[in-house]
């Protein structure tokens, strides 16, 4: 009698009793990225394999040693590889379909599968899932608050509560260089007995030699000076900006100096999510800011942001609730610079309650605000200014013509919610 095929090694089949809880965290992830005004797209599951290694990085062990790459058929064609994360591939969508032309700051999602030849464990296989955003277009750190904050709001509601955040700051390219000249000035005089990989990365990129897992040189790392001490003077501000919008959101966070992501492209946030639920491996996903990319790929130089997290990981943490997906109720306007912050505050108190809204990341005019909430089918504009800011108040304005009234946070819940009279 035959064996029975099985399945490859760090693969995994969905059985029926599986699939509600998919199902919930799907629904989940739709609904809030849709809130805070992401659009979905969904890129092929292959690309050129250049463009990693353009985008991802020479020295990353996802371009080194664990993509899945088929060679071309055709005589001096490229060889593509099975996409083993997302952001190269939604850049590459954004300046292939000139979105950036259609609109200055575009916020996208993503979710599905992912390829990497990497050893399988727990949570961790070779074809698994993520799901994401990249918010291409914009400097503000009030952008990278979002995208956390955005994910901080999809744990909650699948029942993550006892998740940590953990952030830092990798800088600029300015702020690279001499972090580069004090992190090789620390690790040279040891360098001898670091790893092979850490001997190798020293003079190609000397930032992975800190990513690395050997028990020995994770323990000389701790010692290691970092990145934040080499920040400039913009790179600091931004940081602490970013901290500020996480504190007017609402989200509980920790300053991690030692955090550094894998990939070549970041810069300035970065940032992590864990949960103990996961034990020793306790990662459920992370990212951060990469301004350079965009103009690397060959598109103009734009700011950039996203994050993405591991599906499965979300899932053996996760307490399974459902939610279902709405169109934007608000679009939160700031009336003038100083009221920026309390508007993000008063998008944040909203979509915490049930309502979907979005908001401006490029500090226009209220008018171009309002032309934004109007393009985007907002049912109300939530204006704050130095007189709602003064009572503490926000000004809301039916977008389809009605009274504007001046209400509490709790009243303009009630109102877009058709609860108030």
């Amino acid at each position: 009698m035959p064996d029975t095929p099985r399945r490859p090694e760090g693969t995994q089949d969905f059985i029926p009793e599986a699939i509600p809880a998919w199902r919930k965290l799907e629904r989940v992830v739709g609904e809030v990225f849709e809130r805070y005004g992401y659009l979905e797209v969904r890129p092929p599951l292959f690309e050129n394999t250049s463009l990693f290694h353009k985008s991802t990085g020479e020295t990353t062990d996802i371009v080194e040693k664990q993509m899945f790459t088929v060679p071309s058929r055709a005589e001096g064609g490229e060889s593509v590889t099975f996409r083993p994360e997302f952001t190269p591939g939604v850049i590459r969508l954004i300046l292939e379909n000139q979105l950036l032309k259609q609109k200055p700051c575009v916020k996208l999602w993503y979710s599905g599968p992912v390829f990497r030849y990497e050893r399988p464990q727990k949570g961790r296989y070779r074809q698994f899932h993520q799901f994401g955003v990249e918010a291409v277009g914009s400097n503000d750190p009030l952008l990278d608050a979002e995208t956390i904050a955005a994910f901080d709001q999809i744990l909650r509601r699948v029942g993550v509560t006892d998740h940590a955040v953990r952030i830092n700051s990798m800088g600029c390219g300015e702020c690279h260089g001499v972090y580069r000249e004090a992190l090789k000035a620390f690790i040279a005089p040891n360098l001898a007995s670091y790893c092979e990989n850490c001997r190798r990365r020293f003079d190609r990129n000397v930032f992975r030699v800190l990513d690395c897992k050997v028990p020995a040189d994770k323990e000389r790392n701790e010692k290691a000076p970092p990145a934040v001490d080499s920040l400039c003077a913009a790179c600091r501000t931004h940081f602490e900006s970013v901290q500020r919008g996480l504190g007017a959101a609402g989200v509980a966070f920790a300053v991690d100096k030692r955090i550094v992501r894998g990939l070549d492209y970041y810069t300035r946030t970065v940032y992590e999510f864990s949960s103990t639920r996961l034990g020793a491996q306790d990662a459920l996903g992370g990212g951060g800011r990469y301004d350079g990319l965009v103009g690397q790929m060959g598109g103009p130089e734009a700011g950039a942001v996203g994050f993405s997290a591991g599906s499965e990981r979300v899932l053996i943490a996760m307490a399974q609730e459902a939610e279902a997906a709405r169109k934007l109720d608000f679009y939160a306007v700031a009336a003038d610079d100083e009221s920026r912050v309390d508007a993000f505050r008063a998008a944040q108190a909203l979509r915490g309650a049930d309502l979907a809204g979005d908001l401006d990341f490029e500090a226009r005019s209220m008018k171009a605000q309002m032309r934004s909430a109007n393009r985007a089918g907002a049912k109300f504009a939530v204006i704050v200014g130095s007189e709602e800011r003064a009572q503490g108040r926000v000004r809301v304005k039916p977008m389809e013509g009605g009274e504007e009234r001046l209400v509490t946070l709790d009243e303009a819940i009630r109102l877009l919610k058709g609860e108030a009279r």
